[in-house]
């Protein structure tokens, strides 16, 4: 997930890599906080397969190192980010995608939205059908982790409604 993010984040501008551990800090840190030792070697990964590019700089005495996305990084990012969302990954991967929908069009954003609502819709619909079949012969504690599934998937549908309903008002 480190690897889209950093892409997301090199389409609003250049940076090293620590300024993006520091806007990390400022924007996505309660879903994706990546320490230093997982940015660089990150960073290098998508310079050697031509995703980003770097130039030296030295500033105030000291040698940075300047990233910025290529156009075949900005075409492999907006391609992940136009993928439809894969609502039984952790929240983090989903959060991921959403912080960058600004990115697509209105349209696409909101269609996209609706499917995962309705994805998770049909899951909870399933559980449910589970419920019925099992709850007669499952103990407590299985039966309670169905139950925790459900309600689970039933806060993201409602959160995710929220969420649509007040995107498509701005």
């Amino acid at each position: 997930m480190i690897k889209f993010v950093i892409l997301g984040l090199l389409t609003y501008g250049s940076f090293t890599g620590y300024d993006i551990k520091q806007i990390m800090l400022r924007s996505t840190s309660n879903f994706m906080n990546a320490s230093f030792g997982s940015i660089y070697p990150a960073l290098n990964k998508l310079e050697k397969e031509g995703l980003i590019r770097s130039t030296k700089a030295i500033e105030n005495g000291k040698y940075k190192k300047v990233y910025t996305i290529d156009e075949i990084g900005e075409k492999e990012f907006m391609g992940w980010l136009e993928e439809p969302i894969e609502f039984m990954r952790s929240y983090e991967d989903i959060l991921a995608k959403i912080f960058f929908y600004e990115k697509l069009p209105k349209e696409k954003a909101s269609k996209l939205i609706k499917q995962l609502i309705s994805d998770i819709n049909k899951k909870i619909q399933e559980l449910e059908e589970l419920e019925v079949e099992v709850k007669p012969v499952a103990g407590y504690f299985e039966a309670s982790t169905l139950n925790f599934g459900i309600d689970h998937l039933k806060f993201m549908a409602s959160w995710y409604e929220k969420f649509l309903n007040n995107f498509n008002n701005i």
